[in-house]
Parts: C-alpha cells; structure tokens; sequence
C-alpha cells in the first residue's frame, strides 16, 4: 500500500478529472488532493481529448496493424516524437480560457 504524501502547508493539490463514475466511487480516499470535475460530455475542456485527437489525426491516420504490439510501439514513437515539438504540445493542449 502506497504511503500519503505529508501535507504541505499553503501547497494544496487540485486534479482536474471527467465526470467517469470510476473517479467518483466512495471507497477513493483523496487525503489532500481535491478533485474537480468537468461538466459532462466537455471534451473540449480535457487537453488529453485534444492531444489525442491530434495523435489520431497526424501519427495515426492511415496506420492499420492486427498486432497490438505494433500499435502500442507506433503510439510510443508518436508520443516520443510529440515530447520533441513542444510548441506543438502547448497550441494543442491549450484551453479555451487561455
């Protein structure tokens, strides 16, 4: 079983997570973390829909394998890749209030 984090004073954590009822279960003990979800059915305003939809659209778009080996290497050198062009993560990724 994994340790808390001691509590930092003034330091306090938010994690921004889609309304799946996985995330709102009564048996998650969120300790110091406060969660804050998004309206429903908002993918515009979850950066990894957006990041995804990039990842499908200019690394994905015309792969076709029936190995899952070879789609999880290919989405790992497009992630790899993506790490690399920075600029590109930030205008994807970037919200609507920004």
């Amino acid at each position: 079983m994994a340790a808390e984090a001691p509590r930092r004073r003034g330091k306090g954590v938010l994690l921004v997570l889609e309304n799946a009822s996985w995330h709102k279960t009564k048996s998650l003990h969120w300790h110091h973390i406060e969660p804050d979800y998004l309206p429903s059915y908002s993918p515009d305003f979850n950066p990894i829909e957006r990041l995804w939809q990039h990842l499908k659209g200019n690394y994905l778009a015309g792969y076709f394998t029936k190995q899952s080996k070879d789609l999880s290497d290919k989405l790992v050198q497009s992630i790899q890749d993506l790490m690399d062009r920075p600029k590109i993560i930030r205008s994807v990724c970037r919200t609507h209030s920004e």
